[in-house]
């Protein structure tokens, strides 16, 4: 059948402006992905700086056998280590109430001046991330008494110390601060972005399909002289825009997150994982073309389905499995660095979306892979837009009982 824009103009706006009397909807679809993503920003930033950070002076360790090692005691005191006692410290720690345990042996100092080898042990609790800090931390600290009774044993030999280190190990982490962060931005933007658009349409989806066939309204639609395309196009177009502006406004929360709330975060914000990270024009850009192509994708989708719905209800049930589907492929991907990521990758469905998301976050442009997205995402919108049409110029689906 022939699309009259004219009819298809008319449909597009009557559809949105039913769209838009939904408040509910709008505040699912435009303003939650926008406040979503920065909440999550500072949730992240927030729940890892205090997973990770020790303040010595805060944290309490218990230490066995003080008096068994004055020298040692002092640096563990000078570290401002909280040194508390402790009746059961092995519950103590499981307990979380101290963060490890040191134990000092009865011998230690005659062993030391006997220059025998003597055995120290940390107890850390290594499901408490801090604890496990905490005891790497202590292990410095005695490694570096360590090496100063070594050092003064070999001088009081007339020795040179760098005897016993043949091998020097000087290892430096090449990785820039933006791309370490990367690593955990890969997995979760690419995975809120999709989820966003899939659900931006989602609801404008049943209501003009299943919504109308529901209230009544489709059949004396369908005897207009509008053509059935004209229609169906009309509507795919209106639930593509609600798509569309739920990507963007998840879009401005990325941008938000990356180039308003470091400085409004402040002293909160540094030692993050996400410190030094920021995304670039050229990256927002490509990341909107990502958007939009998937926007469009998943409204054919959601307008086939919700089509094959008898009622508003039945359409929700048949979409919400899109909602766990949007969320595999961040899963896939989750393992590969970029440079893994295959040709393959670039034209699965939806993978191919959040593998564009994923270089882009690494701050990488493949022209390459960009155009095996955007060429195989062209397929995957006609194949999408027929199956749509086919559902929609179907009787027996529209008016199933």
């Amino acid at each position: 059948m022939r699309i009259n824009m004219k009819h298809v103009w008319i449909v597009f706006k009557k559809e949105l402006k039913d769209a838009f009397r939904d408040r509910k909807a709008l505040l699912v679809g435009i303003i939650l992905p926008m406040l979503f993503i920065p909440a999550i920003f500072i949730i992240s930033s927030l729940a890892a700086k205090s997973a990770f950070e020790v303040k010595p002076q805060k944290t309490p360790i218990a230490v066995l056998g003080k008096e068994n090692s004055k020298t040692l005691t002092q640096m563990i005191q000078k570290s401002e280590f909280q040194i508390v006692d402790s009746k059961n410290p092995k519950k103590d720690l499981q307990d979380g109430n101290i963060k490890a345990v040191l134990i000092i042996p009865k011998d230690f100092e005659k062993l030391i001046l006997q220059e025998k080898q003597v055995q120290l042990q940390i107890l850390t609790n290594d499901a408490d991330m801090k604890s496990s800090s905490v005891g790497s931390m202590l292990s410095e600290i005695i490694n570096n008494l360590s090496k100063e009774i070594t050092k003064s044993r070999l001088i009081q030999k007339n020795l040179d110390p760098s005897i016993i280190e043949p091998i020097v190990i000087k290892k430096e982490n090449v990785a820039p601060p933006q791309k370490q962060s990367a690593t955990l931005l890969s997995f979760l933007l690419p995975m809120f972005l999709t989820l966003w658009v899939a659900v931006g349409g989602m609801n404008a989806a049943i209501d003009i399909t299943a919504g109308e066939k529901e209230r009544g309204t489709l059949e004396p639609l369908l005897t207009t002289a509008a053509t059935r395309t004209s229609l169906v196009t009309g509507k795919y177009l209106a639930v593509s825009f609600m798509a569309l502006l739920a990507g963007l406004s998840s879009l401005i929360g990325v941008i938000v997150s990356f180039a308003v709330l470091p400085a409004a975060l402040g002293e909160g914000f540094k030692n993050s994982p996400f410190s030094g990270y920021s995304v670039s024009p050229i990256t927002v850009f490509i990341m909107l073309i990502v958007v939009i192509l998937t926007a469009i994708i998943f409204a054919a989708i959601e307008v086939a389905i919700a089509a094959y719905a008898r009622s508003f209800k039945e359409g929700q049930t048949y979409l919400a499995p899109i909602n766990f589907v949007v969320i595999i492929p961040p899963y896939l991907t989750m393992y590969k660095i970029p440079n893994e990521l295959t040709d393959t990758y670039f034209v699965l469905p939806l993978v191919n979306a959040i593998s564009v998301l994923k270089e882009l976050i690494y701050d990488i442009v493949n022209l390459q892979h960009l155009g095996l997205f955007i060429i195989s995402s062209l397929v995957y919108i006609i194949i999408s837009i027929k199956f749509a049409t086919r559902m929609f110029e179907n009787e027996k689906v529209l008016f199933r009982s």
